[in-house]
């Protein structure tokens, strides 16, 4: 055990501390499909439908703070039953406001409180603090007598715990400390750093016990009163967000009026859309929204997009790397920020505790105990097949958007160090194609986007040997190399540039002659260590059209063979064929259907003129949107086949908001447009524009194209869609549209 902080050294170790999450809720069912979620960057809230945490220690609810829960449990109850949930809402990731009242607590003859005579509103904040404020109003004829109480713990649990994993040994959990207004829960890790969650209540509670505070209220009809919560999460070594003010009314409006700001400030640094269809206006208000909550503030970088809550509320690569390119049309600063950060993060050792290598793009970060303490060798970890091409591929597109040659000057080196780790590491024996297997013993078997244990079965259901060579990975890669060359090529180093497109060409080939299979008219979905095949039909060679490392012909092959029933849900791809024997449409990886997954194939299919094939696809995931909490997409949803008037079937712990999902239909509606910058050179081709049946119009406002701002219009007539330059703003910028014919 590590030595106490100095701040800890006046407090009294608990004799019972919490039980672990996965001890806890072992009767639990999981319930994420319910729940409201607030979002600050590295900081999250996720409740029940109510605002409450719980049951507690549930393993779907808290907040969370530096991949730790600093509060695990919260409940409103009025005399001492739960409330009932009349209506509850988020407004855009900023706040929750949730309408409550009572049930029949006493027998009906008394008439002491009366069924729905009780109304409470609970608005609730995450700016840097979390602020639960209630406001309980008595409609009810007669003065009533009540105790109101908010119920309160915290298990200082690292968020690989609240997943389900076990710790045979934790920190030391502290006694709560009770003062006039405050309740403070204190935890001192393994990893020597002391943490506290500090609750402070306005007014002053009748009642304040270790276990919550409770209010005796006594109201006269129509008489209303107004109750604050401040929750604080503090982590020794990290400075506070803000400075928290003494009188928690005024810290409160303050705090909440900040937040609103930096939103509206964001909003108008970003893309605006605006379109005849109301529904899918509120769809990309969602996505708006979400990438401004996924913000992680990581200077002098910027800030870096989170991948998605509630387990991957920190900097993921792939995942990071893939939404920055989807947002590209909303926000290029979110990649230009990304990018900074990862390569002042890239690899630089060979450390197989961490499958570390150099140049190698990092995978995850986290900042737990659990990492911190070694349990878990994500500090950081690099196992990643594809963060690295992924690195270059959205360089390039950054680029292209912002035409920064200041940005090149900077990442340019760090791009080579990806190249040659491709070179020296990522192809293993030389042959060529780009292969994983772990290092780290506590590192991940799969380190493809498909990262579950089972995600490679062949027919049989069989685990693939590694070293392990994925589709999807040589497409990465074919595309990095051709985009680096240009890229190297504007930089003066042409030999170089040379060799990456003879290199580029070289992966085609050998990429045609291992993985096409001839019976099945498809690619397989990787090569095991003995370079065999796995036979199986799924989505991963969909993303061979977006890297463009196919003939037409074949692309056409694969477009056709990807919507057939078996492939497509009516909702969207599967990620396995339904007449694979290890079909599951209920497995992470095996069935499901995951919303990039789908953009990024989208994307190929405009790159190569399958615009019936990209509508339908793009109408499907835009009507699954319509049926999620908010018109949110989620991470995935289960891949069961579409009849009739039904809806999508939730996948029960599916992450919402993430990144990569709510970039989706962002990077459709791209696809559709067909917005194919240059900014180096002060240009925007529109390439076979098409809007689909559900939108008449669609207008792009402030669309940044380098140093300029351009507004577009696009209208639909039967099945031709026509595009207008309403305004350009700053530099200069020719917009051609071209509609081009595909062989």
């Amino acid at each position: 055990m590590a030595e106490k902080s100095p701040r800890a050294t006046t407090l009294t170790p608990s004799a019972a501390p919490p039980p672990q999450p996965r001890e806890a809720t072992q009767a639990g069912e999981p319930r994420r499909i319910n729940n409201l979620t607030l979002v600050d960057g590295k900081t999250f809230l996720a409740t029940t439908v109510a605002g409450d945490i719980a049951p507690a220690g549930s393993t779907d609810v808290g907040l969370f703070h530096l991949d730790t829960r600093f509060l695990s449990y919260l409940e409103l109850r009025v005399n001492h039953h739960r409330t009932v949930v009349l209506s509850s809402s988020e407004q855009r990731n900023l706040s929750a406001q949730i309408e409550l009242t009572t049930s029949q607590t006493v027998v009906r003859e008394s008439l002491d409180l009366p069924d729905k005579t009780l109304h409470i509103r609970r608005e609730q904040v995450l700016a840097g603090c979390f602020y639960d404020r209630l406001t309980v109003e008595n409609f009810n004829l007669h003065p009533v007598s009540l105790q109101l109480e908010w119920c309160a713990a915290a298990d200082f649990a690292d968020v690989f715990q609240v997943r389900g994993m076990l710790r045979p040994l934790a920190g030391t959990h502290f006694d709560p400390v009770v003062q006039t207004d405050t309740l403070t829960f204190s935890y001192l890790g393994r990893d020597a750093r002391f943490r506290q969650t500090i609750l402070h209540f306005d007014p002053v509670p009748t009642r304040l016990t270790g276990e919550g505070a409770q209010y005796a209220l006594h109201l006269e009809p129509r008489q209303k009163v107004e109750l604050l919560l401040r929750v604080e999460p503090l982590a020794e070594g990290e400075p506070r967000a803000h400075a928290a003010s003494a009188d928690l009314l005024l810290d409160y409006q303050a705090r909440r009026r900040q937040r609103q700001r930096d939103f509206q400030d964001w909003t108008a640094r970003s893309t605006a859309f605006e379109s005849s269809n109301g529904a899918f206006n509120a769809c990309l208000d969602t996505a708006v929204s979400d990438f401004f909550a996924l913000r992680i503030p990581r200077p002098p970088a910027g800030n870096v997009i989170a991948a998605g809550i509630p387990w991957f509320a920190t900097v993921f690569g792939r995942d990071s790397l893939i939404a920055a390119y989807q947002s590209m049309l909303l926000h290029s600063g979110l990649a230009v920020d990304t990018l900074r950060y990862l390569a002042r993060h890239q690899g630089q050792f060979l450390n197989p505790e961490r499958d570390e290598q150099p140049g190698r793009i990092l995978h995850e970060e986290r900042e737990g105990e659990m990492t911190r303490c070694g349990e878990m060798p994500f500090n950081p970890y690099f196992g990643s097949i594809d963060s690295t091409p992924l690195f270059l591929v959205v360089l390039s597109e950054a680029f292209n958007w912002t035409g920064d040659r200041s940005l090149l000057e900077e990442l340019l080196p760090a791009a080579r160090r990806a190249l040659q780790w491709m070179d020296a590491y990522g192809d293993r024996d030389g042959d060529g194609l780009i292969e994983y297997e772990r290092m780290a013993p506590k590192g991940l078997v799969n380190q493809g986007w498909k990262d579950s244990w089972d995600a490679t079965l062949n027919r049989q259901g069989e685990l693939l040997q590694p070293p392990i060579a994925l589709c999807e990975v040589q497409g990465y890669a074919y595309d990095a190399r051709y985009r680096m060359a240009r890229l190297f090529h504007l930089a003066g180093d042409h030999a170089f540039a040379d060799r990456l497109r003879q290199q580029a060409a070289a992966t085609a080939r050998q990429f045609e002659e291992s993985f096409w299979m001839p019976g099945e008219h498809f690619y397989a979905m990787s090569l095991d260590a003995r370079k065999q095949q796995q036979q199986v039909i799924a989505s991963n060679p969909g993303h061979l059209l977006w890297s463009r490392i196919l003939s037409p012909e074949r692309a056409r092959t694969v477009a056709e063979r990807l919507m057939r029933e078996d492939m497509f849900s009516g909702w969207g791809i599967r990620t396995l064929s339904a007449d694979e024997s290890t079909f599951n449409p209920l497995s992470y990886h095996r069935g499901s259907v995951w919303p990039h997954d789908n953009s990024l194939i989208g994307q190929g299919f405009a790159f190569y003129g399958q615009h019936d094939a990209l509508q339908q696809l793009f109408s499907a995931l835009f009507e699954a949107a319509t049926h999620f909490r908010n018109q949110r997409l989620p991470e995935l949803f289960v891949g069961v086949q579409r009849c009739g008037s039904d809806e999508p079937v939730h996948y029960p712990v599916s992450c919402s908001p993430q990144a990569w999902a709510s970039g989706a239909l962002l990077l459709l509606l791209n696809a559709c447009l067909g917005l194919r910058p240059n900014a180096a050179r002060h240009e925007l081709r529109i390439v076979n524009p098409v809007l689909p049946e559900w939108l008449d119009w669609l207008r792009v406002h402030r669309l940044r194209i380098g140093h300029s701002q351009v507004s577009l219009e696009f209208s639909r007539r039967q099945k031709r869609t026509f595009c207008n330059v309403l305004d350009v703003q700053g530099d200069a910028l020719t917009v051609s549209v071209d509609f081009t014919r595909h062989t």
